[in-house]
């Protein structure tokens, strides 16, 4: 028995490889997915719990130097795999991968497996996703919205967000993170610089309840300035020795990408999605209001009008990672719903209440809310913080006439859509319904 342990022992290798970080599964359209996955030196985190130093920082992901492909075949059905080539996984990109697979089909279920290699040492997993459906199917469609999720305040020290788990139980059609997804700024060890942002980013991807569910559900994610440079982050600033520049980059290496920041997803014949770009080509916010500044920028703003106009879904959603509508609190001045940005938040929201069945879901808020704009009739639904530790910001007590339902709590969001019903519910972070109304569109078929 002794000399099979020894053998057994000696067989084993000297270091591991693996996907800590999971998968992410992004940008999926009807023919079309970017796969994401990075190589780390062990396939979980390492050091959990301990107090963080330079020396020995505490819940680490390093990463490795390796090679990463995908394979992506249609589930059940004895075709070739998509393989392609080899990637190089190399530091300078914090050994992440991506790679788009296009020629797919609508509505269709595949089965992917992510392979990695590394100084003799072989990984691999496995999971499948499905495409959206073709722009003139009639299907229903359920997604699932958040915001604002801060590591040292999961409501699992162990999981992570209880919302994963929640969200899961759901088995949405697709995910979104709009903005904040995590928060250079608030907590040792502040990112203020490339090392400790990546950090952060290693940390957030490994936790358990994150890992299961990106997995299995296609996402797509928006920036805001907490996770991209630090807060009411403009181009052109810094912190620490972080620069706008580096904290793009990060963002880019980190997320599953489109060609471009801002863009728009069909999801069938009654619903498509626009996740517009808040903070890449926005005016200062210290400058004066007027019709020259901005938060979309020149040709952002004729792509939303064409793009809008030109759509026949019977849903548009606009998907902003911060409010439109508001209320906002007191001594905010950076997004739509403040003084700051009052001339094309008056634009804007006109424009949006004009597109037949058009509503928002931001982001940003630390609180959950619907509310409607007096002015244009223009509905907004917060969909609140990622824990209820992370809520704060509003007094409970504080409804306006604005609001149709607050809570200073933290959860998600869900849409359904329904042919000409859209029915919008805040959860709890277990899942539980605490609010829910719906939009009609009438004048479809």
């Amino acid at each position: 028995m002794k000399s099979l342990f020894i053998l057994f022992f000696l067989h084993l290798p000297c270091y591991a490889v693996g996907f800590a970080n999971g998968v992410k599964i992004g940008e999926v359209t009807d023919t079309s997915v970017v796969l994401w996955a990075r190589l780390t030196k062990n396939p979980e985190a390492t050091n959990r719990f301990a107090e963080w130093n330079k020396e020995s920082p505490n819940w680490t992901v390093p990463g490795k130097f390796g090679e990463i492909r995908f394979s992506v075949s249609e589930t059940n059905k004895d075709t070739p795999p998509k393989l392609t080539p080899w990637q190089a996984a190399v530091a300078e990109n914090d050994f992440t991968c991506q790679q788009i697979i296009d020629g797919l089909n609508p509505a269709t279920t595949y089965t992917f497996e992510v392979q990695a290699r590394s100084e003799g040492i072989e990984h691999k997993t496995q999971s499948t996703f499905t495409t959206a459906p073709a722009a003139h199917a009639d299907t229903s469609i359920t997604f699932t919205v958040s915001t604002c999720q801060e590591f040292e305040l999961r409501d699992d020290v162990d999981n992570g967000h209880k919302i994963y788990r929640s969200m899961l139980a759901l088995k949405p059609a697709f995910f979104i993170q709009s903005g904040d997804t995590l928060y250079y700024d608030r907590k040792p060890p502040l990112a203020k610089n490339m090392e400790i942002a990546r950090y952060q980013w290693g940390r957030m991807y490994s936790l358990p309840f994150q890992k299961s569910f990106h997995q299995r559900i296609p996402s797509y994610w928006m920036h805001d300035d907490h996770d991209l440079l630090k807060n009411d982050a403009w181009p052109g600033q810094t912190y620490g020795d972080l620069t706008w520049e580096q904290g793009i980059k990060i963002w880019r290496e980190q997320i599953p990408q489109s060609d471009m920041p801002y863009r728009t997803f069909r999801w069938g014949k009654d619903l498509q999605i626009w996740l517009p770009e808040g903070r890449e080509f926005r005016s200062p916010n210290n400058m004066p209001d007027g019709p020259d500044k901005s938060i979309l920028g020149k040709m952002q703003w004729k792509w939303l009008e064409e793009t809008m106009k030109a759509s026949d879904a019977t849903f548009k959603l606009y998907i902003s990672a911060t409010p439109v509508v508001g209320p906002d609190r007191a001594g905010k001045n950076d997004n739509h719903a403040n003084n700051g940005f009052h001339h094309e938040g008056e634009r804007l929201r006109k424009f949006l209440n004009s597109i037949p069945g058009c509503f928002v879901i931001n982001g940003d808020r630390h609180w959950q809310y619907h509310s409607v704009d007096p002015e244009t009739g223009l509905n907004e639904f917060g969909c609140g913080p990622a824990s209820d530790a992370h809520a704060q910001g509003w007094n409970p007590d504080e409804k306006r006439p604005e609001h149709r339902f607050l809570r200073v709590k933290g959860g998600f969001g869900s849409v359904q859509i329904d042919r000409n019903k859209a029915t919008f519910i805040h959860h709890d972070v277990d899942g539980k319904k605490v609010y829910s109304t719906e939009i009609t569109v009438t004048n479809k078929s």
